[in-house]
């Protein structure tokens, strides 16, 4: 439980918004709960004659560490806070359209200048580098913040929130709290004219 304090500590330090607000809660009801298990545990090790009390603090502090369970659970399924937002992300067997707005020339773009397009239902940020264009996923796996608004730092798209950065040529995570990879595309051009997007297979 200490060791899960730990690691919670250091994801709660880059969390923020409702993800924190019901972090707070989490971590409250369970070092409410092993303060109640502790106390149960000294009184049990006393060997009092009437054990009543200590096993009724231990089915409190059971039920404390349930509710803070079902927080906790709260913040990562629901919040999506600290695990990968792309994990069940497949690699693309389709070429779909993609939307690149008021953008007829993806050479056109600013060098180095992150533009949010999208490709079916998702965002994607799209990056002109030299004669190259990249694009990837526009919500950083580490904490779902919009590539997009972020800059191009060494090679990688830097995210604006917490300043994880993901190469552009694979989408690897390369620096920065994150310590998952970013979906890449591949583009080609159409022959009815426009781009289409492939999602690449995880390296």
């Amino acid at each position: 439980m200490v060791a899960a304090a730990v690691s919670g500590l250091a994801d709660y330090s880059e969390t923020d918004g409702l993800a924190r607000t019901r972090a707070t809660l989490h971590g409250t009801l369970m070092t409410v709960a092993l303060l109640v298990l502790i106390v149960s545990a000294v009184m049990r090790a006393g060997a009092p004659t009437d054990r009543t009390v200590p096993i009724v603090l231990s089915i409190i502090g059971f039920l404390i560490v349930t509710a803070g369970a079902f927080v906790g659970g709260d913040v990562v399924y629901v919040a999506g806070n600290m695990v990968s937002r792309h994990a069940f992300r497949g690699a693309g067997t389709k070429w779909i359209r993609l939307d690149t707005g008021t953008v007829d020339d993806l050479a056109r773009l600013p060098e180095a200048t992150p533009t949010k397009m999208r490709a079916g239902s998702n965002d994607l940020v799209v990056v002109r580098v030299g004669d190259t264009v990249h694009a990837m996923h526009d919500v950083c796996a580490h904490a779902g913040g919009p590539l997009h608004e972020g800059r191009v730092v060494d090679g990688c798209v830097e995210c604006p929130w917490h300043a994880s950065r993901f190469r552009l040529t694979d989408g690897l995570a390369k620096q920065g709290p994150t310590v998952y990879d970013q979906p890449t595309y591949e583009i080609r051009t159409t022959e009815a004219g426009g781009y289409e997007v492939r999602r690449m297979a995880a390296r």
